[in-house]
């Protein structure tokens, strides 16, 4: 009985280590669009897009066989969720993967207007800009460029009183500067992937500056994430697929009971 009690809890040790590995807590996320096949948010908090003139392509960051939005210098998508009020949004993180060989302002990897909440950008020199806004423009920029070299690269930013505004890139912080304090003006802005927003509602007006290229698993937190969060975005393509990892759990369990046997 014993022994039977050991592999059972044994069993539940890597079980529950293997939940963690597939499933990690991220209970800050408010959005995420993976732009796999479909403009869906994720988190089920009802944030979906709506794609006009993207297309998808079979190239991911993180498998081979996934797929990623494609975006041709004219296409956008649109989404469900918006910011309202002044001083409304105290702070938060986004992040995504692209990959481009623009050589123009690619307007937008995520936009909330960069005038009255934020927006996140790749430049001509292929660097970040990170823009935020409390009725005056705080713009900021990358210090690392080249980054529309044709390969996928992981951009995140955050903002937050406790950790000032930080652009991550590809896991590691880049550049960093003060809290302007909270975000927002009067009007009401609604977010956009491949282009800037100036919608007071849904699919409303756009600046038309567009992005170029392929966009991948754009994520949004109402919180400004650690810089080890941000790592964990960043090398998540790295990760084994669920079912290599439940192998090797299962193949653990078996070791760990042929031992027990043996010592019984």
């Amino acid at each position: 009985m014993q022994n039977k009690m050991k592999k059972s809890n044994i069993g539940i040790i890597l079980l529950s280590s293997l939940s963690m590995a597939v499933l990690p807590a991220n209970a800050s996320l408010i959005s995420s669009w993976n732009l796999n096949g479909d403009y869906s948010d994720s988190t089920g908090n009802g944030h979906a897009g709506a794609g006009f003139g993207s297309n998808f392509l079979v190239d991911s960051p993180s498998n081979s066989n996934l797929q990623s939005a494609n975006f041709n210098n004219s296409s956008y998508v649109a989404l469900n969720q918006s910011f309202s009020g002044v001083g409304s949004l105290s702070e938060f993180s986004a992040s995504a993967w692209f990959k481009t060989t623009a050589t123009g302002n690619n307007w937008s990897l995520l936009d909330f207007d960069r005038s009255d909440f934020f927006n996140m950008v790749v430049t001509g020199r292929g660097g970040i800009a990170f823009s935020t806004s409390t009725g005056i423009i705080h713009d900021m920029f990358s210090l690392k460029t080249g980054l529309n070299d044709g390969n996928w690269h992981h951009v995140a930013v955050t903002y937050g009183a406790a950790t000032g505004k930080t652009i991550y890139i590809d896991g590691a912080a880049d550049s960093s500067t003060s809290y302007n304090g909270a975000l927002g003006t009067f009007r009401t802005r609604f977010g956009f992937i491949g282009d800037g927003s100036e919608a007071s509602s849904f699919n409303g007006k756009r600046n038309g500056l567009y992005y170029d290229g392929l966009i991948s698993e754009v994520k949004l937190w109402d919180e400004s994430i650690s810089e080890q969060a941000v790592s964990a975005q960043a090398v998540r393509a790295k990760v084994p697929e669920p079912s290599t990892l439940a192998i090797f759990a299962l193949g653990m369990i078996g070791l760990a009971s042929r031992r027990l046997k043996k010592q019984s």
